[in-house]
């Protein structure tokens, strides 16, 4: 094989890996905060979703519980919170 095409293959085989490893990590990140959320064991979800990846994925998907505090953001807009006593 030509030089140029051993150095695509390392460029791509490096890039496909560090994209791996780059969205395992924001997978582990986001299940961490996203069962803190819902009072669940950050550790377990996450060793499920990165280690069962996609089908521990889904399975959170799926089987995860309402959230304990409603999200800030998803509250309806209520004036009464914002006045200045």
């Amino acid at each position: 094989m030509d030089s140029w095409a051993t150095a695509l293959m390392n460029s791509l085989l490096v890039s496909s890996a560090l994209g791996s490893f780059a969205l395992l990590f924001f997978l582990a990140w986001w299940s961490v905060n996203d069962a803190k959320r819902r009072n669940k064991s950050p550790l377990l979800v996450a060793l499920a979703v990165v280690f069962f990846f996609p089908f521990g994925l889904i399975a959170w998907l799926l089987f995860r519980p309402e959230p304990v505090e409603p999200d800030s953001r998803r509250r309806p807009f209520n004036l009464q919170d914002f006045r200045v006593q």
